[in-house]
């Protein structure tokens, strides 16, 4: 996997495209192995895509507690269920892609529902 994200992999400088990923560096596209560029660009995309709905969803949420004004209140709840709509649709696309991904939060979710029967 270090591979990856090893600037130095041999490859044609020309042919590399960097791409930036939200928070968490950069990586250059073409440092994949052969075929799945696109697949694993997808894939880490969607995980930053979460990430931003995820902060847009908290920066809503903190204007939302900090208003008494019912237009606004209606405009950004309406705007923070939307969010959270697109939490939904790429986690769908992120399992879809990178089906382990799904296996785990699964397994997380179970953990906790049994973490919480305990309790």
């Amino acid at each position: 996997m270090q591979r990856f994200f090893n600037n130095s992999f041999p490859q044609n400088r020309q042919s590399r495209q960097r791409v930036n990923v939200q928070n968490g560096g950069d990586y250059f596209e073409g440092n994949e192995p052969s075929g799945q560029s696109n697949r694993f660009l997808t894939v880490q995309n969607a995980r930053a895509d979460i990430i931003g709905e995820l902060d847009a969803i908290i920066q809503y949420e903190t204007h939302l507690h900090a208003t008494t004004d019912p237009i606004a209140r209606t405009t950004i709840t309406d705007i923070v269920n939307e969010e959270k709509l697109h939490v939904g649709q790429l986690f769908g696309l992120l399992f879809k892609l990178d089906p382990m991904s799904q296996t785990q939060f699964e397994n997380g979710l179970n953990e906790f529902h049994d973490d919480d029967q305990r309790m």
